[in-house]
């Protein structure tokens, strides 16, 4: 994610800032929500559902899936005990024209438990739930707090098999309450347009999901919307099929992908197909109001996208593109394969390799927990600056050293806290981390374990430690001075000291 324009040299002011003076830091700041509140949500119990289950209920602990995955943020994220393959979202939005649009849903999730469940738990939020049914039999259905949908299925599931539970709901759905004044995770509808921004706990807003990255899965996406509105969504649109309810419109994204990274754009949309390098289909999706303004901003995306695989490998995943919103959002988010932007973000052509590079780092290799968030912002923060250095622009040794010289970066990136979690130091001391390491190993050794990193964790989530492991093998010698310096001190090193 880039953040809004900030506090010290907006990341939309890089351009002008690298070409006036490379004195000038580029810096972003935010507080971030502490973990007490993740739950967000209104407070309504809406399911048909059955007393809350307790914990004298009779069934082994063993036997209960965990209301969380025991991140160290934001302990309460997610749920343990399966490991989902696949969602399949069957949406069907109503507009209200104050923003009250309405959804019928069906979701389905296929999953593999990792244990034996007598019940297992889905986070959503603020719903109304008619109905569970897990393999095809009808499941007894509970709330507990806010987020949290718990389900008995009527027979428990053995450790290793596979089941399917599927959920049909209802209602208006709600962003989640404002993070630091940054956003408000979730569904958003203005009444005549509907987006995505789901970091880092949104997409619990509008279906059922075990809602942390370390459980990525394939998605099928239908979108049935009313005629004379178009809808772009994450993966490669399979299909649209005309009803008497308006036009269902079925993305296939089967690439593994983390809960957050999801997307759906509603509204009056220009669609455009375009070839990238090597036949990689580029869509965008541009509201009409600001489409041609948007065309032109977007025009060197393939010129990214082949730029930073010549650095990083291949790009990732079957399609890419961009989706310009009309709503000035003051961020972008890197939602996969449908990167998205407002006409105030998508004009700064470094936050839009910012997100593109995310596809590598932050998509494709996911944060294990949401402590390792600098591996996705200082790696698309480092990689804005190698896109600099490749098209004639400054160094990234000269951006390095005018961030350096900037100071103020005394958070550890490795380490941020909940409250913290996008801080300007995650992403710039972060990136000159990633410089420091370059220096120290050289660039082909460099650039190896950069790519290497994605071949090995691909499709998966990874941690710092398994970086820094990394690491150490292709050096062939111990970093940890290095990291725990630049990664975990509470002082920003001295970069002339790292030379």
């Amino acid at each position: 994610m880039r953040l809004r324009a900030g506090m010290r040299a907006s990341v939309v002011g890089l351009a002008a800032v690298l070409a006036a003076a490379a004195s000038a830091a580029c810096a972003e700041r935010s507080d971030r929500v502490d973990g007490d509140d993740l739950a967000g949500g209104a407070e309504r119990d809406r399911a048909a559902t059955t007393a809350p289950p307790g914990p004298d209920d009779g069934l082994a602990a063993e036997a209960v899936g965990a209301a969380g995955v025991g991140d160290p943020y934001f302990p309460d994220a997610g749920n343990g005990g399966y490991d989902v393959a696949r969602y399949v979202l069957d949406l069907a939005w109503t507009p209200g024209s104050d923003g009250s649009g309405r959804i019928e849903g069906t979701t389905r999730v296929e999953a593999t438990a990792t244990q034996p469940l007598a019940r297992f738990h889905l986070d959503l939020a603020g719903l109304d739930v008619a109905e569970v049914t897990v393999d095809g039999e009808p499941a007894t259905v509970a709330r507990e707090g806010e987020r949290e949908l718990v389900i008995t299925p009527a027979t428990p599931i053995d450790d290793g098999a596979e089941f399917a539970a599927e959920v049909r709901y209802s209602g208006v759905p709600e962003p989640l309450p404002n993070r630091a004044d940054v956003l408000e995770p979730g569904w958003i509808d203005d009444g005549q347009e509907v987006h995505v921004l789901a970091e880092p706990d949104g997409a619990a807003t509008f279906f059922p999901v075990n809602d942390h990255p370390s459980d990525k899965a394939a998605y099928e996406l239908r979108i049935t919307v009313p005629d004379g509105f178009e809808v772009a969504a994450n993966g490669r649109l399979a299909e649209r099929v005309p009803g008497e309810d308006g036009t269902t419109w079925v993305y296939e994204a089967p690439e593994p992908m983390a809960s957050y990274l999801i997307q759906v754009v509603i509204g009056d949309l220009e669609l455009v197909e375009e070839e990238g390098p090597g036949g990689l289909p580029l869509r965008h999706a541009f509201d009409t109001d600001i489409a041609e303004v948007a065309r032109g901003a977007t025009a060197r995306t393939g010129e990214m996208v082949e730029v930073l695989a010549d650095l990083f490998g291949p790009y990732p995943f079957a399609t890419y593109g961009t989706a310009v919103v009309d709503d000035s959002l003051g961020l972008a988010l890197e939602t996969q394969t449908l990167a998205i932007f407002g006409p105030d973000t998508v004009l700064d052509e470094s936050i839009q390799v910012h997100e593109l590079a995310h596809q590598w780092f932050g998509n494709h290799v996911s944060p294990a927990t949401w402590q390792d968030i600098w591996l996705n912002e200082g790696f698309a923060v480092y990689a804005s600056w190698l896109w600099e250095e490749e098209t004639g622009g400054l160094s990234a040794a000269e951006i390095a050293a005018a961030v350096a010289a900037e100071g103020g970066f005394d958070r550890p990136p490795a380490d941020p806290g909940a409250d913290h979690l996008f801080d300007e130091s995650v992403y710039f001391r972060g990136a000159v981390t990633l410089h420091v390491l370059r220096r120290e190993l050289g660039d082909g050794a460099f650039f190896r374990l950069l790519r290497t990193w994605l071949e090995r964790y691909g499709g998966e989530a990874a941690s710092t430690a398994d970086f820094e492991a990394l690491a150490a093998e292709v050096a062939g010698r111990d970093l940890s001075d290095l990291f725990d310096a630049w990664l975990r001190d509470d002082t920003m090193p001295d970069l002339d000291d790292w030379s």
